[in-house]
């Protein structure tokens, strides 16, 4: 059923974005969006709405849902739609599933539920999706998962599925107003929260068993915010918000939610690794964690819902409160290779942190070429760490059919909750004291984006062709102010490293920062200049004693300004090194020279961009710590891009090797 929002009729035409991931099974083409009809309000090709009533015979079903729900006439007029269509055995299929009869026997309700389920507001063809979440949400505010498969039926040809049940029988037919997928089976996403979905999951049930005992499973059930109000202008009209010397067309989001994301091992994983039983897991968990936290040991065993417990924080490492599909994780895009357009993969992977249910403890996303990885360390094959494997939706489905005997009878799989997604993972992921002192003794690049789960949860990561606005950020206190607050779009000039959060007006913001591990770090600022960017002063320390870092930063002077001495590089490598030296004398770096930004020009040529090095700080692992970031100037039309924050340890700073500039 339709999410009932208040204020939030018309958010079927609000397009948040997600980002799709480049893997081995797909390579992506650009999804445009421009619309793909030339002529508005005219019919002199085939609409959505012609194409489904020139074949009643395979339609006339879906057509009659889409007539009583209000959005034929949609599909008869210009715009950029996918349309899902199900077939009419599709549709009668459902229906006996239901008891039902005919589709005069469905509610308008579920008219509407049907219509919406099937309608993205943005054309994707399949060369356009990769192995992941298709970018945009349907019109009921739901992501849906696209894969592949071998098609036994026909010669072993690959097969494409929606939500890993609903293969594309007929594909990429273009109309006037978009593009036709035809269904074999109609689209019903899971109306359940993921514990629930979890538990319906027969082969990760050792997982399930140690979340039930924890008392994880009722922190799982929370999902839309209530109490949030956005007025409708904002979100159906959007506001306009002035940046880089351009207007943009903001639309706010209607709804705020609570999501989750779990990285689940299925129990041969687990049985590979001797935990055959929930006292085997009880008895891992317990020596893996009474060495990360030899001052805990001993003191929690038996108290089950105790953070500190060992079983509990094995269990609450595997989830993340943010909801992240396969290609949310790292940064990516539909229809752009990051990962070989602007990133140099000889250099870096591209990686995102985030923060994890268990207290005090992070999480490192990596995704080089053979896939996605938690707590990887090192660049490409050259790791030195391999980390733990995040399996791809067609992988996840090929995975969970092993799991069952031959001739069992097993339900379709689905990792898609209400208010949630989950993984399979091909390792066991624990927290150890390896992944604590050696894979996070590295330079922490914290995108902005993750900073707080509210931008994923938001579905904002990798928005194209326009801006979305947020009025509230978890975490976020903007000490009463009100500037504009916005996710750019993305695009390979957009931003360095390719998220940021856009503020603009008199703004004024404090929030934590991640839990780092125990290390002294140096603490750095990607920063941007432009002329219409402010003076702002950046504070940090915990929450009742925020010191200033150093003077306020002018973020209007470029970085070739004496005061912050950047040079371009030469031939001679020394001389670059001693030009590097002189910057951070005053506390400033060159960006990164591993990121190319428009695919072309790298980030370490720009005298535009740079770091500025906030402070030298030990951080204590049982405190927290916030940032804070003040326009000290007055300028209600300031603006302040945060790209991503820098969490250098004293290893790499100062170690016995230079820093590299990557």
């Amino acid at each position: 059923m339709k999410l009932n929002i208040d204020n939030t009729s018309s958010m079927k035409n609000v397009l948040i974005g997600a980002v799709a991931l480049c893997t081995s099974i797909f390579y992506l083409s650009a999804c445009s969006d421009e619309p793909v009809g030339d002529n508005y309000y005219t019919f002199t090709g085939e609409m959505v709405s012609d194409y489904l009533d020139h074949q009643p015979d395979m339609y006339s079903d879906f057509t009659k849902i889409l007539h009583r729900s209000g959005l034929y006439g949609m599909m008869a007029t210009y715009g950029n739609y996918t349309c899902f269509a199900p077939t009419n055995d599709a549709i009668q299929s459902y229906l006996h599933s239901r008891g039902l009869k005919s589709v005069d026997d469905l509610s308008d309700a579920d008219c509407d539920t049907l219509s919406w389920n099937h309608i993205i507001s943005e054309a994707y063809f399949t060369t356009d999706l990769a192995d992941g979440n298709i970018p945009v949400a349907n019109m009921n505010e739901r992501y849906l998962t696209f894969s592949c498969d071998s098609d036994n039926v026909n010669d072993g040809n690959v097969a494409y599925f929606v939500n890993m049940s609903s293969k594309l029988i007929i594909r990429d037919d273009s109309v006037e107003n978009g593009v036709v997928h035809t269904l074999d089976h109609v689209i019903q996403p899971s109306n359940a929260y993921l514990p629930e979905l979890l538990e319906q999951d027969k082969n990760i049930s050792l997982f399930v068993s140690a979340l039930n005992l924890v008392g994880l499973k009722d922190t799982l059930f929370t999902y839309m915010d209530k109490k949030y109000f956005c007025g409708a202008d904002s979100v159906n009209n959007g506001v306009i918000m002035h940046r880089a010397g351009d207007d943009w067309n903001c639309k706010y989001i209607g709804y705020r939610t609570q999501r989750f994301t779990a990285l689940v091992e299925t129990n041969k994983v687990l049985a590979s690794k001797g935990i055959n039983s929930l006292d085997d897991l009880k008895a891992f968990a317990k020596k893996v964690y009474d060495e990360t936290y030899p001052e805990d040991a001993g003191l929690y065993d038996n108290d089950w819902h105790n953070p500190k417990n060992p079983l509990r924080r094995f269990v609450s490492y595997h989830i993340l409160p943010y909801y992240a599909a396969i290609n949310d994780f790292t940064i990516s895009e539909s229809g752009i290779d990051y990962k070989t357009t602007c990133a140099m993969p000889n250099l870096i992977d591209c990686t995102d942190w985030y923060t994890t249910m268990c207290p005090g403890t992070i999480l490192k996303m990596s995704s080089p070429s053979d896939g996605l990885f938690a707590n990887r360390k090192g660049v490409g094959r050259r790791c030195s760490v391999r980390g733990v494997k995040v399996y791809t939706p067609t992988e996840m489905k090929g995975l969970y059919a092993e799991g069952f005997a031959d001739g069992e009878k097993r339900d379709t799989l689905n990792q898609q909750a209400l208010n949630g997604i989950y993984h399979y993972i091909d390792d066991v992921l624990v927290y150890d004291t390896k992944t604590r002192d050696v894979v996070f003794n590295d330079r922490i690049r914290w995108d902005i984006i993750t900073m707080s789960p509210e931008f994923l949860n938001a579905g904002t990561r990798g928005i194209v062709g326009r801006v979305v606005g947020l009025k509230q950020v978890e975490g976020w206190d903007f000490h009463g102010k009100e500037p504009q607050l916005a996710v750019r779009n993305r695009n390979v000039w957009n931003a360095t490293y390719s998220d940021a959060v856009d503020l603009v007006g008199q703004f004024d913001v404090t929030f934590k920062i991640p839990p780092l591990p125990a290390n002294t770090y140096e603490i750095r600022f990607a920063c941007g200049a432009h002329p219409d960017r402010g003076v702002v002063q950046v504070y940090f320390g915990e929450k009742d004693n925020l010191q200033p870092m150093g003077l306020p930063i002018d973020f209007t002077v470029g970085a070739a300004d004496p005061t912050i001495g950047w040079v371009a590089d030469t031939d001679d490598e020394e001389e670059n090194r001693a030009i590097d030296k002189a910057m951070h004398n005053r506390g400033y770096m060159k960006e990164m020279d591993s990121w190319n930004q428009g695919g072309s020009t790298n980030l370490r040529a720009l005298n535009t961009k740079y770091r500025k090095i906030l402070c030298t700080q030990t951080i204590d692992p049982n405190k927290q710590y916030y940032l804070r970031i003040k326009l000290v100037i007055e300028n209600a039309k300031a603006e302040l891009p945060i790209n991503y924050f820098e969490f250098c340890p004293k290893s790499v700073y100062a170690g016995i090797n230079a820093e590299d500039t990557h």
